[in-house]
């Protein structure tokens, strides 16, 4: 009886992770910002008929797919390799793939990856009234790196942004993250960085000329902030700018 259950554990352990790379998003691996996610992942056809994959369909287009085999037999297995880019994003991430079949009446086969990525600078946007000196709680204001500001051309004054930029110690260049220089050749916003005391830099983006006249169109211009960390010495930051006497109509898309 012993032996039949301990096989039977083990048989659990070896099918728990069908279609998935972790158990759950608990024992996701991180991965430095700097290098790809990979993961080779066993599919497992759950139905008791051989099967074709007709089409394979990720939850985002970031994902690069393999899979070993198109045809299965019933409860067979093959494996699928995912790789996605890492740049630009931190914390928590899952790519969901799913797998469609030709025959139609067969529903399709599910696969999850998770893994967690450690950013070699954090790029995150500041709201009014959110403490500048500590990352946003709330994951929505992380790795922002297009700005979309609508304006009427006599409100310079309402042009506001606020960016902050970060590196978790673990990857702090010796001597702390710096600043090296913002390049942006508009007429629109000027940017004052300053260093906080917890090491971070704030960037607030403000008019030109908050008592002038901005000048009328829709401003698509991009920000170089130039870092000394070793694996992101240029970050490039889109502004959108739309200055317009219908500003309070028009709609951009975010």
């Amino acid at each position: 009886m012993r032996v039949v259950l301990l096989l039977s554990l083990c048989c659990c352990a070896m099918f728990a992770l069908d279609n998935r790379n972790v158990e759950d998003p608990a024992h996701a691996p991180t991965i430095r910002e700097s290098e790809p996610f990979l993961t080779t992942i066993t599919v497992r056809n759950p139905h008791d008929r051989a099967v074709k994959i007709k089409l394979l369909d990720p939850t985002c287009s970031c994902a690069t797919l393999e899979i070993a085999e198109r045809f299965l037999l019933p409860h067979a297995t093959t494996t699928m390799t995912i790789a996605v880019d890492n740049k630009n994003r931190s914390g928590p991430v899952r790519v969901g793939v799913s797998i469609y079949l030709t025959d139609p009446d067969l529903e399709s086969i599910e696969v999850e990856a998770w893994w967690k990525v450690r950013a070699s600078v954090n790029i995150d946007s500041i709201g009014t009234g959110m403490d500048p000196t500590i990352r946003p709680v709330d994951n929505s204001w992380h790795d922002i790196y297009r700005y979309v500001t609508k304006v009427r051309p006599d409100e310079p004054q309402r042009l506001l942004k606020r960016i902050r930029i970060s590196s978790v110690p673990e990857e702090t260049p010796s001597g702390g993250l710096r600043l090296e220089g913002i390049d942006y050749s508009g007429l629109v916003w000027q940017f004052s960085p300053v260093t906080q005391a917890d090491g971070s830099i704030l960037i607030t983006a403000k008019a030109q000329n908050p008592d002038g006249t901005l000048p009328i169109g829709n401003l698509k211009e991009k920000v170089i902030l130039r870092t000394n960390h070793p694996d992101k010495r240029v970050i490039e930051v889109d502004f959108h700018t739309y200055v317009g006497k219908d500003a309070g109509e028009k709609v951009i898309d975010r």
